[in-house]
């Protein structure tokens, strides 16, 4: 006979188990027609936290919207609870219990593993941090029976171990590893083949991947490892020094850094970092390539000092250039695609800077409001073809300015009779982040659009000197190329970025890179997040 769905009067197909409908939310449009909602689209909404969509498909929506399908389904080796344990996101994950989402669940496991040994979401909740989720799963598993999701016959759900979402029977088992049976994936409408190839980030099973068919890019990222509470800032030009990378330089991941770099750029960058002079290294098409390489040398050095840290890391951002080495370390782009982008950056604004007398001003202890007004006032002095804005709000009441020469001694003039408490005139020759990085701005876009084949999602949140805004793990490339061909000529929102990192949870940083600019800005944004940001000298 067939059975009915709880509250409904729909009729369930006779070999649709019902075990695999496990959704206590009652809803009378559930089950009326096959749809194009996925557990892969429940899970992309738990991980991204958009509970208004993943409320629609589990609860409110119609026939069109609601998944009908097992919420308690594996996408590659992790479930849409745990999905939504390891990104933090509280209210899906008091959703997806409400709608009875077994918190006793584990991961599958790799071949030849004891599935007995998988996490469970509250697992992934504490090794990330998340105290506030990790109670609500202990007492979700108190509320829940073990074992309540198994179907008939099973007596372990740990066992529940699957590829295509099949699963496992048990070692024993006269057909193998796996049931032949159609897994609670395939009921739910999950087309394993519909993903393409692509590597995988840590944490994820890559034999099970290879059994689905390879991972969507999307889906890759949703399924990667655990995070921590730890922010990793990048600094931008001007933190370069002669002798940068002396301590760290015979690290052997260090020189693999430096010997793939300078074959990119025919030069010896580790000779110029050491003995420079230091007017060569300041120049912006040398200083870029430096800093860049410098930075990410400092990631190895961060992997011996705090593994977790520099592998585990939630959120990441960099400041102006330093934002392609946070793309970078977030696994955007590759390490030599990195080095061609900011090589190619750093000659076309020095280009650009060259064109007409540029300069940038540092000015501290104005308001913005008023700094705009010295702006307009410095523009209106100069003439038609003067420019002077805000290139970078780097801390509260803490900015520079970019702009043609003329323009810029005039904003230094009215600041300081303003009673600005800093003002000073910046070793960067070229008014960056302005309109007259134009030129550049068109060489840069042209490369961009011929990596952006090659680029892959973040594996986290990296916040964008643009918006001030985080991209998610999962994010097209596409999107991520819009902004950083704004970057060039918008202001960096870098007050914004660290504010937002901070309210999202993180709770300690790293600088890694050259000096401790990016840790001093901090002390004017949070004293207190200040005492747990650290330098990871190179």
């Amino acid at each position: 006979m067939p059975e009915y769905h709880p509250g409904t009067d729909i009729e369930i197909p006779d070999n649709v188990p019902m075990s695999y409908f496990r959704n206590a939310i009652q809803n009378t449009k559930r089950y009326m027609k096959h749809n194009n909602v996925s557990i892969s689209d429940v899970c992309e909404a738990a991980y991204t936290g958009d509970l208004d969509l993943l409320e629609e498909m589990l609860a409110t929506g119609d026939e069109k919207m609601l998944y009908n399908g097992d919420i308690n389904a594996h996408v590659s080796n992790i479930t849409a609870l745990m999905m939504a344990s390891m990104a933090g996101q509280t209210e899906c994950v008091e959703l997806l219990i409400r709608a009875k989402a077994d918190p006793h669940v584990k991961e599958c496991m790799r071949h030849g593993q004891d599935p007995e040994d998988g996490r469970t979401a509250l697992a992934f909740a504490k090794k990330a941090g998340y105290e506030d989720i990790a109670e609500i799963l202990e007492q979700a598993q108190k509320d829940t029976p073990y074992g309540y999701y198994l179907p008939a016959g099973k007596t372990n759900n740990a066992k529940i171990y699957a590829v295509n979402a099949k699963p496992w029977k048990g070692i024993n088992d006269k057909k193998g590893w796996y049931s032949s049976r159609p897994g609670a994936a395939e009921l739910a409408g999950f087309d394993c083949n519909k993903y393409g190839t692509g590597k995988l980030p840590d944490g994820v099973e890559e034999d099970i991947f290879e059994e689905t068919g390879g991972s969507n890019k999307t889906m890759a990222a949703l399924t990667a490892s655990p995070t921590i509470p730890v922010g990793i800032l990048f600094p931008g030009q001007g933190s370069q020094y002669v002798k940068m990378l002396k301590q760290i330089m015979d690290m052997p991941a260090v020189k693999d850094l430096i010997t793939r770099a300078s074959a990119v750029v025919q030069y010896d960058i580790l000779k110029l970092c050491l003995e420079g002079p230091e007017e060569k290294l300041e120049q912006t098409r040398y200083s870029q390539v430096a800093l860049f390489v410098g930075c990410m040398a400092g990631m190895e050095k961060l992997k011996q000092e705090r593994s977790e840290a520099a592998t585990q890391f939630r959120v990441c951002a960099g400041l102006s250039l330093g934002e392609y080495t946070a793309l970078c370390a977030a696994g955007v782009f590759s390490f030599e695609d990195g080095v061609k982008l900011v090589h190619l950056r750093g000659t076309a604004m020095q280009e650009a800077a060259d064109v007409g007398s540029q300069f940038m001003l540092s000015v501290a202890g104005v308001e913005r409001s008023a700094l705009e007004d010295f702006c307009a006032q410095a523009c209106k002095f100069e003439g038609a073809k003067a420019v002077c804005q805000i290139s970078n709000e780097l801390f509260p009441k803490g900015f520079s300015c970019g702009g043609t020469e003329k323009a810029i001694n005039k904003l230094k003039e009215l600041a300081e009779a303003n009673g600005a408490l800093q003002v000073k005139i910046l070793k960067t020759r070229g008014a960056f982040h302005t309109r007259l990085m134009e030129p550049a701005k068109e060489r840069l876009d042209k490369a961009l659009d011929e990596v952006l084949p090659r680029m892959k999602p973040p594996r986290c949140a990296v916040y964008m000197n643009v918006t001030g805004k985080a991209v998610q793990p999962g994010t097209d490339p596409k999107e991520i190329v819009k902004l950083l061909k704004q970057q060039l000529v918008s202001k960096v929102l870098w007050d914004d970025s660290v504010r937002a990192m901070i309210k999202s949870g993180v709770t300690e940083f790293y600088e890694v890179g050259p000096m401790k600019q990016l840790r001093a800005m901090m002390k004017r944004i949070d004293q207190k997040v200040w005492n747990t940001t650290r330098n990871i000298e190179v």
